[in-house]
């Protein structure tokens, strides 16, 4: 699951209490970028934001297949193909192009989730040319090895398994409860067993299947341009263009509601939450931060009871969400569910007022201001919504955007579609529990 940074809530909590402007209104974002959202005629998504002011550029190639699509008894395969991947193509050495990326202090990544898997590129604008080729490069002609090397990687995996996956994660915790058919221990790397089985004509297979155009979104952001990104793509993509055929469809695993999971544990975590409509991803926003607003009220400012809170607007394994995280270690905490279902049951209630709409309107001018000024987070942004599982819908950029406030009555149809009690999502862990 995609969740904003640490600031965003540093960044609230500096809103509650700013002076408003002597307007009541917010100035639009200045040097707004031209945002750039197409298929190309081979397929692939290509999607740029040129922002002014930045020194870095970056690249993410997002194929729109992860762990989710790992064959019966193999799981671990999307996973240990992104590592081979890296090995390089037969023309370039992995390690020499990590070797080139780190000598300008930048860096070259890749991470495999439920539904995507996403190579990452940031470097210097200077040096950004030549290495986003070599990363395409690498990336759309890989050699994939076998033997010795593969089970090399088997073995780094393996590390992985024991101090990178835990499933003590709050993510994790969160997906086991809503799906509860699917089985999330060691889901995204699979076992020691699963892997064994995978060889090198299973990773060639799978390669062949799900990395294809019409699956691949290539998003470029920061100082750079939509000429030197379709430059980039002429000279250094490799891929055919997709047969029809070979579309991958996407994937989308429905939950079971309602949620609800009590377990015992050495603190409290707490998310609570709905199902949001499709059409009401772009309202979504502003509520999750009219929520957040008043239990930062309730529980931090008012009772300093949580260590830290958050609203969010999701997309779990093609589901739209919008959940509210707490976590504390108070002993109040056995408040909070009740404080935080409140806040829900009376948000038709209580519409947005006058010093709340200044504040929200501020904090969305605001968050938009400073993710068009970071080049890396940006990117992952904009990559995370194009892992998200979409039926020919192009991403949408609209998120980059200050959100606005919704009126008295949208607020109130958006309670009703979507706050529907036998669609809740109620996940606690605590003390008291069990």
């Amino acid at each position: 699951m995609n969740m904003p940074r640490a600031r965003h809530w540093a960044c609230l909590l500096a809103l509650l209490c700013a002076a408003p402007s002597a307007e009541g209104r917010t100035p639009p974002v200045a040097d707004a970028p031209a945002l750039t959202a197409e298929w190309l005629p081979d397929g692939t998504e290509f999607v740029v934001v040129p922002q002014t002011g930045v020194a870095t550029a970056s690249l993410r190639l997002v194929v729109r297949t992860g762990a989710s699509r790992d064959p019966v008894g193999k799981e671990g395969l999307a996973h240990l193909l992104e590592h081979l991947v890296f090995h390089g193509s037969h023309d370039l050495s992995g390690t020499e192009l990590r070797n080139r990326v780190e000598a300008t202090g930048g860096t070259l990544n890749a991470f495999t989730s439920a539904q995507s898997t996403v190579y990452a590129l940031d470097v210097p604008a200077k040096e950004f040319p030549a290495l986003a080729r070599d990363v395409l490069r690498m990336v759309t002609s890989p050699e994939i090895p076998g033997g010795k090397r593969l089970e090399r990687e088997l073995g780094i995996i393996k590390t992985e398994s024991i101090y990178h996956f835990s499933r003590e994660s709050l993510s994790t915790q969160v997906e086991e409860a809503m799906f509860q058919s699917v089985s999330m221990e060691n889901a995204l790397i699979g076992t020691i067993e699963s892997r064994a089985r995978i060889t090198r004509d299973d990773l060639l297979a799978f390669y062949t299947r799900h990395y294809v155009t019409s699956n691949i979104s290539l998003v470029f952001t920061g100082a750079t341009t939509v000429e030197e990104a379709r430059r980039l793509v002429d000279t250094a993509y490799r891929l055919p263009p997709a047969l029809p055929e070979e579309a991958v469809s996407s994937v989308t695993e429905t939950a079971i509601y309602p949620v609800e999971q009590h377990t015992r544990a050495p603190s409290t975590f707490i998310a609570q939450g709905y199902p949001i409509s499709r059409e009401d991803r772009g309202t979504c926003r502003v509520v999750a931060d009219l929520i957040q607003l008043r239990l930062l009220r309730e529980v931090h400012l008012k009772e300093p009871i949580v260590s830290s809170m958050r609203v969010l607007c999701i997309n779990l394994r093609g589901n739209d969400l919008l959940l509210a995280f707490a976590y504390t270690r108070s002993i109040d905490g056995a408040r909070l569910p009740y404080l935080m279902q409140e806040t829900f049951d009376t948000l038709a209630l209580r519409p947005p007022s006058a010093p709340e709409r200044k504040l929200l309107e501020q904090r969305s001018q605001r968050l938009s201001e400073l993710l068009l000024a970071e080049g890396p987070e940006l990117a992952d942004t904009v990559a995370a919504l194009a892992s998200e599982p979409r039926q020919g819908e192009l991403v949408n950029l609209g998120v980059l955007q200050p959100a606005r406030v919704p009126t008295p009555a949208v607020l109130k149809s958006f309670v009703r579609r979507n706050f529907q009690e036998d669609r809740a999502v109620r996940i606690t862990s605590s003390p008291l529990e069990g």
